[in-house]
């Protein structure tokens, strides 16, 4: 079924935004202190500390807003047209990745940071789907056996799905880091797992965005966050680093 903007704004109207927001800005706090608590361990100076920081912030908001200026469809419109460009998490964790790499490649900074952002990562991403659900955006495919999220249609409650994935990452992430595993792969192991949950769950959303070669524009971004998020978990893996040394 296809949503015209009409139908996509009664869905959102008839949502709460200020809970929304409540649940945005808690997802931030809840998540920041998380990295700036796994970040302590860094032995940077703390000049370098927080510029690094700051760097990974720019590139969360930089990235959740970008990929909507070239979605297509409903959301490439929204974009161009209201002052309040529509955000998507998957474009800001794989951003904020891209722009602390650049900005360690430049200052010649070797350590691995990498860790610190996996649990407040994960956790932002968790509570944050939570206001989507009060918002009613993020919605669904129509069916017979979903919710009304406002429009009078029967709906697949995806973002319910999300969430619940999304603390059950949490979960798992925090279990390996209490346990200290996986070291240096702890990110990666949230860009896999969320990659795989965000494509599949792409089927049951509305697409208001393009479609290319059978798939959404947004599934694109998900697979290629899971495609990054494996391929810097083999490259970082002991077995990984035993086959460089023995081809060198």
């Amino acid at each position: 079924m296809d949503i015209d903007l009409h139908s996509h704004h009664q869905l959102i109207s008839s949502g709460s935004r200020l809970t929304y927001q409540f649940f945005v800005i808690l997802a931030m706090l809840v998540g920041g202190w998380m990295i700036r608590k796994d970040s302590t361990k860094w032995k940077l100076p703390h000049f370098q500390h927080y510029t690094l920081l700051t760097i990974a912030f720019i590139g969360a908001l930089t990235g959740s807003a970008i990929p909507a200026f070239f979605s297509g469809g409903l959301v490439e419109g929204l974009a161009w047209s209201t002052p309040i460009t529509p955000k998507t998490v998957m474009g800001g964790i794989l951003a904020s990745f891209i722009f602390v790499s650049i900005y360690k490649k430049i200052t010649k900074n070797h350590l691995d940071t990498s860790d610190s952002f996996a649990r407040g990562a994960i956790a932002m991403m968790a509570i944050g789907r939570i206001g989507c659900i009060f918002q009613h955006c993020c919605y669904g495919k129509e069916a017979s056996w979903g919710l009304d999220f406002g429009d009078g249609l029967s709906r697949i409650p995806v973002q319910y799905f999300e969430a619940i994935g999304l603390f059950g990452i949490f979960y798992f992430i925090q279990h390996i880091h209490e346990k200290n595993l996986f070291s240096g792969r702890r990110l990666f192991i949230v860009f896999a797992l969320y990659g795989c949950l965000r494509f599949t769950l792409e089927f049951g959303r509305e697409q208001i965005a393009n479609i290319y070669l059978g798939i959404g524009f947004y599934q694109w971004i998900a697979l290629l966050i899971f495609v990054t998020g494996v391929w810097q978990i083999l490259r970082r893996s002991p077995q990984f680093a035993t086959f460089n040394s023995l081809n060198t």
